[in-house]
């Protein structure tokens, strides 16, 4: 009630913090949550007036019917159904007067704090404040730009263009501005409609795996992905066809991050918490020195609840104790590593309402495995190797000049070392296995090369 009273910035901040569970204990996240759908409308004429201004005509010229109430409220703006003449169903949303200058001061504000929390509070370093204040600086000026979100739909229409499954609405760029986007409207069965979807017959065990498909596929064969798998953004259309709306929030990611995404699910599958610490780390996890066996005993503590069995595991429960280990460890997460976390988390929480049985792991280790097949696949091989060589040439013209200013770094004793050996006998194995895959790849790699060489030297002979 205090956020709300605050306005549209502080509201964005409480949604945003309530996705955040690496952060917030259980308690907070659920009644932040609340602002996701309890926030109250604009009258119609002020969004009409919005609407005239942007488009330059009555909005009686632009639409045939135009309904007041709103299909939905956010902090930034709402969504309205309306018609156009040629009567083409559509969705007008349109962003709040003044928005943009009330955030831009309350982002001032919000700056201000991290500043003051980061001399006052002891684990201000640890949640790195000011980090987050810009991060959510940033999110709340991408989500008040409606061309901004207009391209990002456009960028899955094209993806998903293939699919005669999925939906994405067309986007009327001639009614489209910064401050108010014009959608085709999708109609059909809400996703959490578990009634309705029964009623209307479809089969629920196979909408659990086309869902959760949406987010594997965006994740691992695209660059970016739909950063809020919220149950009013998918509806199931006449005939099932899924409907994805809402554009506003968008990830990215690479192949490096979706490579770390596959072993961390490696280690939860395998039970192996050293792999895990690792993948952690290697996502981006910045433990304290002194809490790292501490976290270590934590991620044992949660192996030993789940089964080896792959069919048993539920990644809900499993991902949201691993969030509160890693709160409790005051373990800092970069945004974009959370983001591509939580959304996964999200898609499969979806999956599971339609599915309680649906095998979340096993999709994303399918996805994993043929991710691993192309990239480690002659013909990827190949393809990365004139990259590799110019980075290693790049690396060899430039070490000297490094290992140079260490040594001099070192000489003025502005480099301090600290060694922590507790636990080093568990890393070998690991190392071992590290070191036989390098060895396996510099003589594969040799090997596709030397042959790349005799068929050259034997076509140009002949």
């Amino acid at each position: 009630m205090a956020l709300e009273e605050l306005g549209t910035s502080f509201v964005k901040v409480g949604q945003i913090l309530s996705t955040r569970s690496d952060m917030m204990p259980p308690e907070f996240s659920q009644e932040l949550s609340k602002l996701q759908d309890s926030l109250e409308p604009l009258p119609g004429e002020v969004i009409k007036k919005v609407i005239t201004e942007e488009l330059g005509h009555p909005i009686e010229e632009i639409f045939a019917s135009f309904d007041p109430k709103p299909l939905g409220v956010a902090s930034i703006g709402q969504a309205h159904a309306a018609t156009l003449k040629d009567g083409t169903e559509v969705v007008v949303k349109a962003r709040k007067p003044g928005v943009v200058e009330q955030v831009r001061e309350d982002m001032e504000i919000l700056r201000q704090v991290a500043a003051n929390a980061v001399q006052r509070w002891e684990y201000s370093q640890v949640y790195d404040l000011r980090g987050i204040a810009e991060e959510l600086a940033e999110t709340i000026a991408a989500e008040m730009d409606y061309v901004r979100e207009g391209h990002s739909a456009e960028h899955f229409a094209r993806f998903f263009q293939a699919d005669a499954t999925v939906h994405i609405p067309k986007v009327l760029w001639q009614y489209t501005t910064s401050r108010v986007i014009t959608l085709e409207r999708i109609k059909g069965i809400g996703i959490s409609d578990i009634q309705a979807l029964d009623q209307a017959g479809y089969d629920r065990k196979d909408l659990a795996k086309r869902v959760v498909n949406l987010w594997v596929k965006m994740v691992f064969e695209d660059g970016a992905f739909h950063a809020d798998p919220h149950p009013g953004n998918l509806f199931v259309e006449s005939g099932g066809r899924l409907g994805l709306i809402d554009f506003g929030m968008i990830g990215t990611v690479d192949d490096e991050a979706r490579e770390r995404l596959i072993n961390a699910i490696r280690a939860i599958m395998d039970r192996s918490v050293d792999r895990l610490l690792d993948s952690l780390i290697e996502l981006g996890a910045v433990p304290p020195l002194n809490t790292r066996e501490a976290l270590r005993a934590d991620l044992k503590h949660l192996m030993g609840h789940y089964p080896i069995s792959m069919a048993d595991l539920q990644m809900t429960s499993s991902l949201t104790e691993l969030f509160a280990i890693i709160r409790r460890n005051h373990i800092q997460l970069p945004s974009n590593t959370f983001l591509l976390l939580k959304t996964m988390a999200m898609a499969q929480s979806l999956g599971e309402r339609l599915d309680p049985t649906y095998n979340f792991f096993a999709a994303l280790a399918a996805e994993g495995e043929q991710v691993f097949k192309k990239k480690y696949s002659a013909t990827g091989l190949v393809r990365r190797l004139p990259g590799a060589i110019a980075d290693l040439a790049a690396l060899g013209v430039g070490l000297p000049q490094r290992v140079s200013r260490l040594v001099r770094s070192i000489e003025r004793g502005e480099i301090q070392i600290r060694t922590d050996v507790s636990g080093l006998e568990l890393h070998f194995e690991h190392l071992e296995r590290i070191v036989n895959r390098i060895v396996v790849g510099v003589i594969v790699a040799a090997a596709i090369l030397g042959t790349t060489m005799i068929i050259l030297a034997f076509k140009l002979g002949s």
